[in-house]
């Protein structure tokens, strides 16, 4: 009887992923295969440009801080009317003097006040500038120079625009887990893209997100938003009736954790924000006044996560019973190993073929976020690593998210 009801569970399960992956490619074919924010010109003359201010708030980034700061001085946009702000947030090593080594630009402000958290960075900075428009840039980062004009094109054309988000790519891949998390973003690159379309994207990442300094300072400003302010500032200025568009062609390179120790705190972070600001957020949950947001993207953005651990919990009992019927065999019969292979093979049950499926339609939207990304139309090499081996890591961080939701115990930024 449990395990009929188990079966169920996972063909239920697998039906909403399917739903929710054509969902989104629907949505996306919808929008147009090629992006209007790529379309959108970026030569509005400089007179018309708007003043802009970026952010960097930075601790302990003394070996990144000056790619960072050298990327924002090679952007493609009128001096008088770019302010580059450099918050340090109480380092203890060389940030501070890395950064004020390029004071002489007179783009450039440095300060520095105690440690208080990136959301404390970024308010000092909002009351420093009189900018109409104010991003953020975190110090491991660097952005392409045309990226700001792609961006300010998509404010121009829509003043209910709040908040425009880039298409986020990672800086050159060095280990496995590096690899993996390049077709991750590649296809975070598809999601973020698909979830603006739809009026629905509820994070606004710390690479180079840009907003209406105004609509910024109605709603408060930053706060810690259980260590993901990004998170929270994108439910927050939602609520508030404003839109979160994307620009997939304002291209930003950031690092990512290259060991698995690192990967696994961050995610822990992004989940753990999540789960707490969806409690503090609840009302905006099945609520159609929040259109596609909150009837579907973030109700699915929850249940995906006890998807998740359903199928890693699932998976690790079935090979408990695998392991359990080998060591039978083993005392009855002894040891025998008689492998056998055939090619023209292939398991034809239900459950396999909805599995099949899904594995499809993730590469599909894989070779959608390297074309948005990129405007190449084809899958990364580490895709089949990513496909084999990283869905049996992310339960690991949903399960630990999950256990500190619950016991609000908090996470640490490193």
């Amino acid at each position: 009887m449990l395990w009929e009801l188990g079966i169920s569970i996972v063909y239920v399960f697998l039906f909403i992923s399917l739903y929710y992956q054509v969902f989104m490619l629907v949505s996306f074919i919808e929008a147009g295969r090629r992006p209007r924010t790529i379309r959108l010109h970026t030569h509005t003359p400089d007179d018309d440009l708007p003043t802009t201010a970026i952010i960097v708030p930075c601790f302990n980034e003394e070996r990144g801080i000056g790619a960072t700061i050298e990327s924002l001085q090679q952007l493609n946009y009128p001096a008088d009317k770019l302010e580059i702000i450099i918050v340090d947030d109480g380092s203890t090593d060389g940030t501070l003097l890395t950064a004020e080594g390029y004071a002489d630009d007179p783009r450039i402000r440095v300060f520095h006040k105690e440690n208080g958290g990136k959301h404390t960075a970024m308010n000092y900075a909002l009351a420093r500038t009189d900018a109409a428009f104010i991003g953020c840039l975190d110090a491991d980062s660097v952005v392409a120079p045309e990226a700001l004009r792609h961006i300010v094109a998509i404010f121009i054309e829509n003043e209910k625009v709040a908040a425009v988000t880039p298409g986020i790519l990672i800086k050159k891949p060095e280990t496995m887990l590096q690899h993996m998390q390049h077709v991750e973003y590649s296809l975070s690159v598809f999601n973020r893209y698909t979830l603006a379309a739809l009026g629905s994207a509820f994070i606004t990442p710390g690479p180079f997100s840009i907003f209406r300094t105004s609509v910024v300072r109605e709603a408060g400003g930053w706060r810690h938003g259980h260590s993901t302010e990004d998170l929270e500032m994108a439910l927050r200025i939602q609520q508030q009736g404003y839109l979160i568009a994307n620009a997939p062609a304002a291209t930003v390179h950031t690092g990512t954790p290259p060991t698995l120790r690192a990967l696994i705190r961050q995610r822990i972070r992004w989940t753990y924000g999540f789960l707490r600001n969806a409690v503090e957020y609840r009302h905006m949950f099945g609520n159609a006044a929040f259109g596609n947001l909150g009837l579907i993207i973030l109700p699915m953005a929850l249940i995906s996560i006890g998807i998740g651990i359903f199928f890693f919990l699932r998976i690790l009992y079935s090979a408990s019973q695998e392991l359990l019927h080998f060591f039978v065999r083993y005392e009855v019969l002894g040891f025998e190993f008689n492998p056998s292979f055939d090619p023209f093979y292939v398991n034809t049950s239900m459950l396999w073929f909805l599995i099949y499926v899904a594995v499809a339609l993730i590469l599909v939207l894989i070779v959608f976020g390297v074309g948005l990304g990129t405007g190449k139309r084809r899958l990364p090499a580490s895709t089949p690593l990513f496909v084999a081996f990283y869905s049996f890591l992310v339960p690991l961080w949903l399960i630990m998210a999950v256990i500190r939701a619950v016991f609000k115990t908090g996470v640490r930024w490193r």
